[in-house]
This record gives structure tokens, sequence and C-alpha cells, in this order.
């Protein structure tokens, strides 16, 4: 009756409504249930070799609840009565699954994968099945399980209707290109909306218009049933606008699935994940042959030999077709500022042999696009192992300021420069139309380096990249109004980018995230049996190299790597990862303390052994004992420490030091080897916060918290211990907030140089904040904190909101305000804390923090799963926190430096029956800066010594030897780089990591 109306803005909402009634077209169902059995659940998890073992019932009735949270269970289902050619299995439930043929998956179920191709022959499947679903990045996805358990709803078999599906893709692309063309161009919003006042897009680009009186031709034609012609519309016009994209800027498309591998759900549920994501991540790649898939964790390939060895066979396979690319060079995704250095230096170097072992390639790529801050020292930790790329995107987080740049040469604090590409929006990209267009406009560089990389694929739960986003990937690659894109190797694509190297901007020394400043000390017990851990395999380490034993036990260390997780040791899992990790990390911790005695012996003398490079000291009963470095000496040669510690009102005094404390706990004078602290006010004060964050409560601290604390000023409790003795302390012991304790104990010991600081907090009250804070009067324009390897500047005074937003900040144990000149100043180490601040010389450290916990998402009663619901917040009971403050100058000798400091303080000594043992090490000569902080038993009976410049110095160091032992220097694995001689001169320059093969 009339003609199609010229005015286009009314167009729009009836293609958006054919477009529902598209998709509503593609899946037809069989109404009829197919036949299910099903295994029991499973709390400790079984690999799909043993499913066969189990006994399986029928289903019988829908829906079916099965499980509690992060159960497994097993299914078996018959196909064998239906013809399935041409068919697609539709599986009804809420958990996450991966279907087998025998022990072989083909693929996995999820909230990104709903519907999966029944290859030909197959007769029966076997799923497997975890109570959780966490499709956490998948739109409009609903999360969680019911209250009685994950519900079945049945397994089904599906029709695709091929067309439908074509034209629904190819609706999606051009629909969107046309709205973000109009919504660019004109002041039209929501151009496909269905009420109200309706604003042309007169001023639209042509192109836009072109595809909007096109559609609605196909819309035409749908609308009078005629499916077949709409479709061959939209599939001309598709046609008509190929080989026409914008190459200004090129999207290198790469498969991705980001694993968190312990965070919502435990480490069984995170390596389930992995399954099912992998399993999907093959199936696409034999259906779309462009298709190219990236990881970056070869700790899930140790899940994969276990779960699942078929699947790993087959990933293996695809590595050498160089279609499935291990591009992670680390063996998880690690925090970078946590971990001591030498630990954070093995993720490297694990992961990179792991690689080299499985695929006979490693990877010239670190992958950590979520990590809550970027260490300096990591390019450095990069370059000698191979890696010359870093890829991330946390950067855009930062709330204060915003991150320059998407392409650029990250140089360390040592002058290491690695390539770097930051993502700007996160990564888990879905190849969405808008998506395609925000990368290219928001990749800074793209004037000098015109390729922006786009990782795509549901990470965690959703199963990784889906068919949905390879076909509108397929349709946007070359077409009119996006940018060109293509799936590519992200080795390729840095290749590449190498090439405008010198044409990149730089960016020196640490990128700080301002955001998730909590993390630093969330879950207090976590982090000091992490840090025990640590200690733990520092002296089995240096045990073996004494003794010629060769390398400890590589299981340990890739389980303490694995507590790197970026959601692990940070403190921001659920309560359950806790449970299970805690006990672990002190059994690690145990029993590599224990394997250190036996190796040293068992039947001797009483002998004592310091695993540190260096020459330390230890209390034993009342006495103080020096102990030389990486030794051990029978306890009755050891020499003993002269002199006592005398305790008078609330005065302690050694002959070292001499110190007086006032009433409320609190250092009115702090006098070192006749150098006093010049304080602004006592040092020492406890501070109590209510520490309710705005979101992410694990995560975050927030500035307006530290506004609004209570500065404990009451008399307290005293209490004095050891007067006359090697070692005399003084406590004093006070309530807080509601129904909290802390009791400060100041402790010296005879000849020791820094007065000891220990809390033993009863913390009770939620959502609490503790902090001691050191009020000194030093006024350098930076204060200084330790990295886990060299040390970190940052400004301490007022300026602009990049300087504001420092108000906590990591440090690796220890932390050093000074005046500019950085020979007087005040340093503070600790045990295994790691969050600190500094504002106009008030230095602070946090003690202990009880933030809401991370909850289990989407369970409707967390109770029905055998999850204690009344556990809101974590760390509340017992802490017990060490400490110590010293007197610092940067030209003091090497056993004053404070990373010297935080290494020998606060370690347990080795005792054992045996013999002696003696070290190769006779002197360390010069370079006072240059700490000696691991010693590494190599197979051949050699080790190497780790060298950690920690103050931006530079000079020479001489390293004498017992006779008949040799020295040279090396690269981080060890190889030789220089001649060897029995007495080594080793040049250094600010923050250089050396590394030293000793051998006989």
């Amino acid at each position: 009756m009339l003609q199609r109306t010229p005015f286009l803005q009314f167009l729009a909402p009836r293609i958006g409504r054919v477009q529902q009634d598209l998709n509503d077209l593609i899946w037809q169902l069989d109404a009829t249930p197919l036949p299910v059995t099903q295994s029991p659940a499973i709390h400790d998890h079984l690999p799909i070799a043993e499913a066969d073992t189990l006994t399986y019932s029928p289903i019988t009735k829908y829906p079916h609840h099965w499980g509690k949270m992060f159960e497994q269970c097993f299914w078996q289902l018959d196909l064998s009565a239906v013809d399935t050619t041409g068919k697609y299995l539709f599986w009804a439930d809420q958990g996450e699954a991966t279907a087998y043929d025998g022990q072989m998956p083909l693929f996995g179920f999820d909230p990104g994968h709903k519907y999966q191709p029944i290859p030909k022959g197959i007769k029966q499947l076997t799923l497997e099945s975890i109570c959780a679903r966490t499709g956490i990045w998948v739109t409009n996805e609903k999360q969680g399980i019911t209250a009685e358990g994950s519900r079945f709803e049945g397994a089904f078999l599906a029709t695709r209707n091929e067309t439908a599906w074509a034209m629904s893709h190819d609706l999606k692309v051009l629909l969107d290109l046309a709205v973000m063309l109009i919504e660019r161009d004109t002041d039209a919003d929501s151009p496909l909306g269905r009420g109200g006042y309706r604003k042309p897009f007169d001023h639209a680009d042509p192109l836009a218009k072109k595809i909007i009186v096109q559609l609605d031709k196909a819309c035409e034609a749908f609308e009078r049933g005629n499916l077949q012609e709409a479709a061959s519309i939209t599939n001309y016009l598709m046609t008509d606008l190929r080989g026409k994209g914008d190459d200004t800027v090129k999207l290198i498309l790469t498969g991705h699935a980001h694993i968190d591998l312990v965070w919502l759900w435990p480490e069984n549920a995170g390596d389930f994940k992995a399954t099912h994501s992998f399993a999907n991540a093959l199936n696409l790649m034999d259906r779309y042959p462009e298709f190219i898939f990236g990881y970056s964790q070869p700790a899930s390939y140790d899940a994969m030999d276990k779960r699942s060895p078929k699947l790993m066979e087959a990933i293996t396979e695809k590595v050498k077709a160089g279609k499935f690319e291990h591009a992670g060079a680390t063996y998880v995704e690690s925090d970078t500022q946590l971990p001591c250095g030498e630990n954070l230096l093995r993720a490297f170097e694990v992961g990179q042999d792991d690689l080299m072992q499985r695929f006979g390639t490693d990877t010239s790529i670190l992958w950590i696009p979520d990590v809550f801050g970027y260490s300096a020292c990591i390019p450095q930790l990069m370059a000698g192992f191979g890696v010359k790329y870093f890829y991330t995107t946390k950067q855009h987080w930062s709330s204060g300021t915003q991150f320059p740049y998407s392409s650029f040469r990250w140089v360390g604090h040592d002058g290491t420069e690695v390539l770097t590409h930051v993502s700007w929006r996160h990564y888990n990209m879905a190849a969405l139309p808008e998506e395609a267009r925000y990368y290219a406009n928001q990749h800074r560089q793209a004037g000098v380096h015109d390729e922006a990389l786009m990782p795509t694929g549901y990470g965690d739960g959703g199963g990784g990249t889906s068919a949905e986003m390879l076909e509108r990937a397929r349709r946007m690659a070359d077409l009119a109004g996006y940018p060109q894109m293509k799936w590519g190797r992200v080795d390729q694509f840095f290749d590449r980018m190498a090439e405008k190297r010198d044409e990149l901007p730089q960016w020196r020394g640490e990128i700080y995230l301002e955001f998730h400043r909590g993390v630093q000390t969330s879950e207090g017990h976590l982090k000091h049996q992490f840090r025990r851990a640590e200690r733990a395999l520092q002296t089995w380490e240096a045990a073996h190299a004494v003794l010629g034993k060769g390398s400890i036990d590589l299981h340990s260390w890739k389980r303490l790597i694995f507590a790197q997780f970026h959601d692990y040791i940070p403190g921001s899992s659920i309560p359950r990862v806790y449970e299970e990790t805690v006990p672990e990390l002190k059994a690690i911790a145990d029993d590599a303390l224990n394997a250190t005695s036996q190796a040293l012996g068992n039947d001797g003398d009483r002998c004592l052994f310091n695993p540190l490079p260096m020459n330390t000291t230890a209390k034993v009963c009342n006495e103080i004992v020096e102990l030389p470095a990486l030794s051990g000496i029978k306890l009755s040669d050891a020499k003993r420490v002269d002199g006592k510690v005398f305790v008078e009102d609330t005065k302690l005094q050694s002959q070292r030091v001499s110190t007086t404390i006032n009433s409320r706990g609190e250092v009115t004078e702090l006098v070192i080897d006749g150098n006093a602290i010049d304080m602004n006010r006592p040092l020492g004060e406890v501070w109590s916060f209510n520490d309710i964050p705005n979101i992410y409560d694990a995560w975050e601290l927030e500035r307006h918290t530290f506004s609004t604390g209570t500065h404990l000023t009451d008399d307290a409790q005293i209490k004095f211990e050891g007067d006359g003795s090697a070692s005399a302390s003084i406590s004093f012991t006070r309530n807080f907030a509601k129904a909290s304790s802390i009791t400060v104990r100041y402790r010296l010991d005879a000849n020791s140089p820094v007065l000891r600081v220990e809390t033993d907090i009863d913390l009770q009250d939620k959502q609490a904040l503790v902090k001691l804070v050191f009020p000194t009067d030093y006024q350098g324009k930076n204060a200084i904190y330790g990295a886990p390897f060299g040390a970190t500047l940052r400004p301490q005074h007022p300026g602009p909101i990049a300087t504001e937003s420092m108000f906590e900040v990591p440090g690796s144990r220890w932390a050093v305000v000074c005046d500019d000149s950085q020979r007087d100043g005040m340093m503070l180490m600790t045990e295994s804390r790691y969050g600190f601040g500094c504002l106009s010389g008030m230095m602070h450290v946090s003690l202990v923090r009880s933030p809401k916990v991370t909850p289990t998402r989407g369970d409707a009663d967390t109770t029905s799963f055998g999850i204690n619901k009344s556990m809101e917040v974590s760390n509340l009971g017992k802490h017990h926190v060490e400490l110590a403050i010293g007197y610092f100058n940067a030209d003091a000798p090497r056993e004053l430096n404070p990373a010297a400091l935080a290494e020998s303080l606060f370690r347990e000594t080795v005792a054992y029956e045996g013999k002696p043992v003696t070290s190769p090490l006779q002197a360390l000569e010069g370079g006072n800066s240059l700490i000696p902080t691991w010693i590494k038993p190599m197979a051949d009976g050699s080790m190497l010594l780790r060298l950690n410049e920690t103050l931006g110095q530079r000079g020479t160091m001489q390293i004498k030897l017992a006779e008949g032992y040799k020295a040279s220097i090396t690269d981080l694995r060890g190889e030789p780089t220089g001649e060897a001689s029995s007495e080594l001169n080793v040049a250094y320059r600010p923050y250089m990591l050396t590394t030293v093969r000793i051998s006989q």
C-alpha cells in the first residue's frame, strides 16, 4: 500500500526485533531426554581413567539435583538408539561438564558452550561434571547453582538451522556496525530503542544508511516467512562490503581462556575448568582452521597429566602444529611483588623448563594479564630466561592516573628492556563488533605500531573461545567499517612489534597499580606460612649445596611457586582455598626443614647450620651464638656473643642499642651504635581502623580508611623479661576496638644492631585494620622499599595524584625512610608483612586486617554445600607478627643492609646431630649493597650464589674462596659467561642481579 519509509530512524528497531526472532530459530530440541546414568558425587576429584570403576544409577525423574559445591560426578550417556548424524548435544545441567569418548575429551559444556556437535559414529559418551557454575565473564549469564544442588534437566539432541545460524551472525555484525556509525556521527542515541521520539540520523555515515536499508529488505523477507531470501540479502551485503576493512589498526585475535587456578573455587575445580576449556579449544581447531589458541600456565599441564593424559597428548600435537601456543614463561601467572626474588626467579626457570621438556621449545612471552602491580625486577628476570615480550592488561584499572601506553619498552630498574603490550579493556573478549572498534581506538601507539592484540574467549567457567566468536570474527575480518582482523600467534605479533622497537616509548621502573592495595596484608596467616616455606626451601638447598647432594625435590618448588598465583598469595580467594593451602604450605616448610636435618646428619655432635651466605647469630636457650656463613658448626665450638641486656624502668640497654619507651608502649628515644633516630613523635604508635572498602573487600584498602583511624593512647599493662641476660624485653598489652587486644614487645639481643618489635594480636573485630606507625623526621624526597630483587624508590611527600595514590604500597619485607643523602635514616624489616607507606617521614606498616571474605559467587545457600556461611570475615584470631627497626646508612657494612637483615633476623635455627660443615666462601670484600641472598645446588655438585644489589649503587665485589674452589660469573641458569678464578671480581651496577657458580 505504501512505499518503504525514507525515515531510516524507524527501521532500526524492526531489525532488532527480527534479530531476536531469528535467534529463536537456530536451535530445535528433541523433547525426549536421552538415557543417562550418574555416578555418586565425589569430593576428591578422580581422573577420567577411573570413571569406569564407579557405579552408575539411571536418572528417571527430572529435574534431578545432585552434589555439594565443587563436588565431581561422572555420567554415562547412551546414544546407541538414536540417529546422531548432523546432530548436536544439549546438556541441560547447571554444573560445568566435559564430554569424553572413552578417555579422550571432545568438548565442554559451560555458560559459553551450550550446544556441541556429536562426532560421527559415537554411541556412548562419558561426561565429567562439577557442581559449580561460574561463567562470570559471560554476558547475562546467571551464575551459581540451586540450594538443592546442581539442577540437571536432561540431555537432548538438537538440530541447528544452518541458514538461521549464518544469517544471525551476518545480521549481528552488520547491524552493530550501522549502530556504531550512527552513534559516532550523530547525536541520535539508542537507534534500536523501540519507544518515544526517534531522532533522525541524516548525517550518519552513508555506509550506515546502506546497511539499514538493505537489512530492512531482509527483515521484510523474513517476516513473509522466506528465511532463505532474507539470508541471501544479508549474505549479498556481506559480500559487497568484504575486502574493504580499515587497515589503520589491525587486530590480532588469539584464542584465550584465562584460568584462575584458585579464586572463587578450589584448585581441583580450577583444574577442571582448564580441562573443558582446552577440550573446547581443540574441538574448534578442527572446525575452524584459522583458529589459534594460547595458554599461559604450565601448572595446568601438570594437572592434565593426572586428570586427562590423552587431552595433554592432543595439546602437544596441536603445539607442534602451531595451533596451540604456549605463551606463558612462568609456571603460574604469578604475583610479582609478594614472592621473594629467588622464588619469583624459579617461577621462570620451572615454567620454561617444563615447556622445553614437554614441547621441545620454551616461550619468548610472559603473559600475566591480571596481576596487582608490576615489580621493576621483572624485565631482568625475563631477559635471564630468554623472555623478550610481556603482555598484560591490568594497568587500566588504576584509579587515579591513566597509564599512557599500549605498546612500549618496559625498562627494569637495572636497565634491562623488554617489549610490552597492554590491552585496554580486559582479557575475556567475545569478538563483538563494539569490542573491535574499541580495541582499535584505544591503541595508543597506533601511529607507530599498527597492530593490537585482542585475546578472545571467556575465561574461568566460560570455556574459552566459542563458535559464535569465530563466526563473528570471520565476518569482520576485512569488512568495511571495521578494523582488519585475523587470528594469529602472540609471538609473531611481538616479532612484528619488535621491528618498531626504536620508535616506541619507554617506561622505566615499577608499574604501580593504583588499586588492590589490601592484598599486601590480607590473609596474614597465609603470608606467614608462605614466607616460612620460602625460607625452608632456601635452607634445604643450602644444605644440599654445601654437601654436594644436588637438587632438592622439584615437587616442593612447584607447589611453592603455585602459591604465587595472583589470587592465591594475595589473599583474595574464597575461604576453602586457604583451608586447603595454608596447611600445605606449613607441610612444605616442615618437610624441608626435616629433610635438611636428615641431610646434615642424625648421628654425631649437636650442631647448628647457617644456610645464609652471610655470617649471622642465633639465639640458643639464653645465649646468643655466632654462626659463620653457609656452615654447620658444633654448638660447643660456636662463639658466644659477649654482653648483656639490661632493663631499667622502661629503658632497654645493650652494648649497641639504647631505647626508652613510654607508658603507651612507644619509643621516645632510640640510639644505635651512637646514632640517634630522629623522631617527629614517638615511634611504634598502634593504630586501628575501620576497614570498609567501597568494593572488593579482600583486595582493597581505601584512602578514606586512613583518615578515620584510632591511635591507641591509653596506658598499657607492662611486663619486663630477661634483665641482665643475653636477651631482654619489655611488653605492653592493651585492648582495642570492641573485642580485640594487642601486645607489643620490644626486645634487644646482645650485640644486635636492631630493636626487635614483636606483636601478638588477638583480632576479634570484623573489618578492622591494625598498623604500626613510626613518625620519624627524615624528609628525603623518596622512601625506599624492598623489591623481590633490588628496591623501589617512591615519593613520600604530598604532591600530584600519582604520588597521593601511593598511600599504601608493596614492600618485600623491608623499607627505609631517610634524608636525601641516604646516610641518615630509619630502616624497618618484617618477617612476612608486605604493606607499607610513608608520608613526610611517617613510615607505617600493616600488621593484620579482617576484611569480608571473598564469596563463592552464585550459591543460593552455601551452607548446603559444607561451607560455613557464618565465616563472614577472614583473619579473626591470634597473630604473631615480627618486625625490627634500625639505623640506616647506605654506606654501612653488608650485615647492616636492610635487605640482609630481612633475611637474617627472622630465621629458624637449624639444629642437627652430625659433623660440622664448612663453606667454600671465605670472604666477600667490598660491594656492601650487594647482598648474597641464596645458594642453589646444582646436579654436578657445584652451587650458584645469587647476589642482589639493593641500594642503587655500583662498584666491585671480590669473592674469596676456600682452597680448591673456583668461581665464575654465569647467567641466571648457571651457564658461565666468564672465566673461573679462585678470587673473583664481580662488577655490578644499580639493582643488578648477579649469579656466580662455585665449583671444585
